[in-house]
C-alpha cells in the first residue's frame, strides 16, 4: 500500500466524501512525490487500496487532473504531473509576480490581527522547519502564502492563486525536503515583518527572494526575471 503523509486526512473519510477523501491523499502523494512525476496512477490499485468503486475513483483522479497534478492521455490513463526545467520556471515566473502584487497589497492593508495571525504562522513554520531537520518534512501546505494572500485581501488574488499554483507545491516540497528552511526562514520572517510594518516595497522585494530561494532549493536555475529586481 501506498503511504501517505496526511495522515489526519487518511483517517477520517466521513470528513469529505468519498472523491474528495481520495483525492486529498492523491494530492498529497503527487506533491511529495511518493507518485514520480509522469508515474501512472491505476484505477486498479487505487479501488484495491481504499475499497471503493469506480465511480469515486475515477471523480477523484478527474479532481487530480483539474488541480493540473495529473495529466489524462488516450490510451495512458492517469499520469503525475511532468513538468521540464523550463516549465518548472514559468511555473515559478507566474508565482513569482502573483506573490509579488499580493505581498505589496498586504502591506498597505494590514492591521491588529494579521499581527496575531503572523505569530501563530511563525509558531507553525517553526515545527515544520524542526520536522524536515529531523528528516520528516510535513506536506506542503501553503500557509505562508495563503497568509499573505488572505491579508492582502483581493479575492481575485485568491481565485487565480489557487487555481494555478498548487502544482508549484510539488517543488516547495523537494525544497524544503532538500534544505529544511534553512535559507528560506528568514527570508518569511522579513516578508512577514515587512508587511506588518507596512512597508510595500519591502515586502515585494521579500516574496520575489522567497520564491528565488524556493526554486534554488529544489535545484532549479532562476531565471533573468525571477532573479531580477524591480
Amino acid at each position: 500500500m501506498r503511504k501517505n503523509l496526511s495522515a489526519s486526512v487518511a483517517s477520517d473519510p466521513h470528513r469529505f466524501s468519498r472523491a474528495g477523501w481520495i483525492a486529498e491523499i492523491l494530492r498529497t502523494r503527487v506533491i511529495d512525490g511518493t507518485y514520480a512525476p509522469g508515474e501512472r496512477i491505476r484505477e486498479a490499485q487505487l479501488r484495491e487500496e481504499f475499497g471503493f468503486s469506480n465511480g469515486p475513483i475515477r471523480e477523484a483522479l478527474h479532481c487530480l487532473v483539474a488541480d493540473g497534478l495529473a495529466v489524462r492521455a488516450p490510451w495512458q490513463g492517469v499520469r503525475a504531473i511532468a513538468h521540464s526545467e523550463a516549465e518548472i520556471v514559468q511555473l515559478f515566473e507566474l508565482r513569482s509576480a502573483l506573490l509579488e502584487y499580493a505581498a505589496e497589497r498586504a502591506a498597505e492593508r494590514s492591521g491588529p490581527d494579521d499581527a496575531a495571525s503572523a505569530t501563530a504562522l511563525r509558531k507553525l513554520l517553526g515545527r515544520k522547519h524542526a520536522a524536515a531537520r529531523a528528516g520528516h518534512p510535513e506536506p506542503v501546505s501553503g500557509a505562508t502564502t495563503d497568509w499573505v494572500i488572505s491579508v492582502a485581501g483581493n479575492p481575485q488574488i485568491a481565485a487565480v492563486w489557487h487555481a494555478t499554483m498548487l502544482k508549484s507545491r510539488i517543488y516547495i516540497h523537494r525544497s524544503m525536503k532538500r534544505t529544511a528552511g534553512a535559507l528560506t526562514a528568514p527570508i518569511i520572517d522579513n516578508l512577514l515583518a515587512a508587511i506588518l510594518a507596512h512597508k510595500p516595497a519591502a515586502a515585494r522585494g521579500a516574496a520575489r527572494e522567497l520564491t528565488r530561494q524556493m526554486l534554488a532549493g529544489a535545484g532549479i536555475a532562476p531565471s533573468p526575471r525571477t532573479r531580477k529586481a524591480r
